[in-house]
């Protein structure tokens, strides 16, 4: 008989796949799925004896006693989907209530309904035919009552799978799909044998819709399409990669983003233009729709970030028309920031062997021709030029000792090295000592010099001989930079707890927007070759750096052609 051989198979492939099954512990919820393929089995069974019954007594009985499986089925189904799908168990209290109570009750009604007829009518029938016997059930109100509660269990499962569908991640949502719809087949044979009177062999296809369901399921299993790793991942990198991709058609339009570039978009687009229109990336977008690549420059600026763009081609083969391109923009701005540091190291660095050979050129210049004097002059020089020469030179070697010990302190500054040991110091005969070794400087230039320091002791907390290096550093700087005859005029006074320095010079003055400039390493304002005024560039970041050090600052006021005042603040102690 055809109808019992497809019962034989059906039932000997599910147990098949209960067996596969039962080797994967990893499945969760697997225990109800294998007491789903049990009940399966069970159900399958009653159906193959009924088919083959020779009386319609013995069809009858197993017909009534099917119902165990008929009800267990769809209960330990809904459970397996509880557990897979939710990642929790099964409410305790749930347990025997749907797989002992609603069981036994539904069995014993139709079992006893020779008694009081409520679940089949009298019109139930026993057919023999040519390909089988078959019985023509002739539903009653008990029946429907049963079948509603096991649509109630089915419509359970299916909200569970659809629950899965929605909250699961894009990267396996598509499994829950094909979960869910296998939990509908079950529901729509049910419904086509109840309301459209469709069977199968003459016999309700309801199980054999659930051993397709059960089948399918253990499939996706088998064939890794749930737990498919590498598709996973690749969705995963998609959907969760903090570089915007984008999937675009053959004309550029985009088909699908991932929800960095989503953002990226919603936050950069006022108007949310069309990809081929946004701005620098729209333009990449319409030269790779164009030819077919990428343009030579792919990087751009977005904000406050920089990409560079990757395309690949989507197509269906080897040699197949491109239907699409999946476009990724790396998120460069880090490398674009290291790349313009070093640049800018690079030049700081170029710089600071400019200036360094700048400064050791000169007094060397200076010191080699007043030796080559003194040496090979004999008695063509006279006493005065012996000391004009001797005093060059003494003076060159000083600055020559100031520029190493400037580069000295500069590179204890880089590397953390730079200590001072704090001591309570009067500020007032600092600034006189300052002032005194400043008056030294350049007597050629005829500067003259105003101070302006009140009888008070201001006292402060700080290093003594750093606090005299920043002194002397500010008022250098005010000479260097004074004219022929100009004025620096130098103050002391107490400010709102703070002991503070004013230097004023008459000199050249600063531009606007020089701050960094003029406080950076090897930075000269004027680094040209026609320059009056020669420096390393590093008293001024020296001296930032050890006011730093004691809680205290400098800054400036100035103006192109009119002057420079700096200010000098240190906190004041009792």
């Amino acid at each position: 008989m055809p109808a019992v051989q497809l019962v034989i198979v059906t039932a000997s492939l599910v147990t098949v796949l209960a067996l596969w099954v039962r080797g994967h512990s990893s499945l969760p919820g697997k225990h109800w799925f294998l007491w789903a393929i049990f009940a399966m089995d069970f159900w399958l069974l009653s159906v193959g004896i009924e088919l083959s019954a020779t009386s319609a007594s013995c069809a009858f009985a197993i017909s009534r006693w099917a119902w165990i499986g008929f009800v267990l089925l769809p209960t330990f189904w809904a459970f397996f989907l509880y557990e897979y799908a939710l990642g929790a168990k099964v409410p305790r209290r749930l347990v025997p209530l749907c797989s002992v109570v609603a069981p036994a009750l539904i069995t014993l009604g139709a079992v006893t309904n020779n008694w009081h007829g409520k679940f089949y009518g009298s019109e139930t029938k026993w057919l023999a035919g040519e390909n089988g016997s078959y019985i023509l059930s002739d539903h009653g109100p008990l029946f429907f009552v049963a079948i509603t509660y096991l649509y109630m269990v089915i419509m359970a499962a299916a909200v569970v799978a659809g629950r899965a569908v929605r909250s699961a991640n894009p990267a396996v949502r598509s499994f829950f799909l094909k979960l869910f719809a296998a939990t509908l087949i079950p529901m729509v044979a049910n419904l086509t044998y109840i309301m459209g009177g469709v069977t199968l062999f003459h016999t309700d296809p309801t199980p054999f819709s659930f051993a397709l369901s059960l089948t399918l399921v253990v499939w996706l299993v088998a064939d890794n399409r749930w737990i498919d790793v590498s598709a996973i991942a690749r969705e995963l990198l998609f959907y969760n990669s903090t570089d915007p991709v984008f999937v675009i058609d053959p004309e550029g339009e985009a088909l699908e983003t991932n929800p960095a570039a989503a953002e990226l978009l919603r936050r950069e687009a006022v108007h949310a233009p069309a990809l081929r229109e946004f701005g620098e990336l729209g333009s990449i977008i319409r030269y790779l729709a164009a030819q077919g690549c990428l343009p030579d420059v792919t990087d751009f600026q977005l904000g406050h970030r920089h990409f560079a763009v990757r395309a690949h081609a989507i197509s269906l083969g080897m040699g197949q028309k491109h239907v699409g391109w999946a476009v990724a923009l790396l998120d460069v701005t880090v490398q674009k920031i290291a790349a313009q540091k070093a640049i800018a190291a690079e030049q700081m660095q170029a710089q600071f062997l400019s200036t360094v050979s700048h400064e050791l050129r000169t007094p060397l210049t200076v010191i080699n021709g007043a030796l080559g004097l003194l040496s090979q002059g004999g008695t063509k020089v006279n006493e005065a030029q012996k000391a004009r020469l001797i005093a060059k030179a003494t003076s060159s070697s000083e600055a020559l000792t100031k520029l190493v010990n400037d580069l000295i302190d500069t590179q204890c500054l880089s590397s953390a090295q730079f200590s001072i040991d704090p001591k309570r110091c009067a500020l007032g005969p600092m600034v006189q000592n300052a002032l005194a070794q400043a008056e030294s400087l350049q007597p050629e230039k005829n500067i003259r010099f105003t101070c302006d320091i009140p009888e008070a002791a201001l006292m402060v907390e700080g290093d003594p001989a750093r606090l005299a290096q920043a002194l002397s550093n500010v008022l250098s700087n005010a000479v260097k930079f004074s004219p022929l005859g100009g004025l620096v005029e130098v103050s002391l006074r107490c400010e709102a707890g703070m002991a503070v320095v004013t230097v004023s010079d008459s000199g050249c003055g600063i531009p606007p927007g020089a701050e960094d400039q003029v406080f950076a390493r090897f930075c000269q304002l004027d680094s040209s070759d026609t320059k009056t005024a020669y420096g390393s560039g590093l008293g001024l970041h020296i001296t930032r750096q050890i006011l730093d050090r004691h809680n205290g600052s400098i800054r400036y006021v100035s103006a192109p052609g009119v002057g420079t005042t700096f200010t000098i603040s240190l906190p004041l102690v009792a």
